[in-house]
């Protein structure tokens, strides 16, 4: 390729790349960082808010599942706890591990100060209801620190089944901060999309068995 067309593709490349990071920031980015939910709830007051009252980091993602309350909170009880997984991206959130695909009985129930793997630790919890766990000063990268805190929220729908609700908030401290959250929350939101997944998965396929079983 000669010099004078290598000079007439750069401004082009250059324009195509801004012109892709501005459709993600103002586009893509906004439905990423409400995934699953429906108008007006990922805007809602939930339980936890307050315990990182001003974020600079949130995420509110939903999802239907067909079972019970009761059937999903198995799941969440174990959750973080003793490398059983987060149901995420288990190369950032578990070592590589897979998460475990069934419910443990050599762990005891969660309760509220226990720690959890990543350097969390239950902060609030009402079993079948919901799950709180979060951190302060918190290490992420060498110069960034982070206060966060993570809901999931079971709530009954009429037909028995349950809606489930996650939401991350989170102070980052630093002076690369913004630039950490953008990278951050596209992790995250991708991580609880698939948590969030596999929850459903997991307990419909444990609520269709007991099903079965009984019928």
């Amino acid at each position: 390729m000669s010099t004078d067309n290598k000079r007439s593709t750069a401004p082009g490349s250059r324009l195509l790349l801004g012109g892709a990071a501005l459709g993600y920031y103002f586009f893509v980015r906004p439905q990423l960082l409400k995934w699953g939910t429906e108008l007006g709830e990922s805007q809602r007051r939930l339980p936890g808010d307050g315990i990182v009252p001003e974020p600079n980091f949130q995420i509110t993602h939903a999802i239907n599942i067909d079972a019970p309350p009761e059937a999903v909170w198995p799941w969440l009880a174990q959750m973080g706890r003793e490398h059983t997984g987060y149901y995420g991206l288990d190369i950032l959130e578990n070592r590589s591990i897979p998460s475990i695909t069934f419910l443990r009985q050599d762990i005891r129930d969660p309760e509220v100060g226990m720690q959890m793997d990543g350097g969390y630790h239950i902060i609030e919890l009402e079993p079948s209801r919901k799950l709180i766990y979060g951190a302060f000063n918190l290490c992420r990268w060498p110069v960034i620190t982070q206060d966060l805190s993570a809901l999931y929220l079971l709530e009954r729908r009429r037909d028995g089944s349950t809606r489930l609700l996650a939401r991350h908030r989170a102070y980052t401290y630093g002076t690369l901060a913004t630039l950490f959250n953008l990278v951050y929350e596209l992790a995250a939101s991708i991580s609880t999309m698939r948590q969030l997944q596999n929850l459903k998965r997991l307990a419909e396929s444990m609520a269709h068995l007991k099903v079965s079983h009984t019928s």
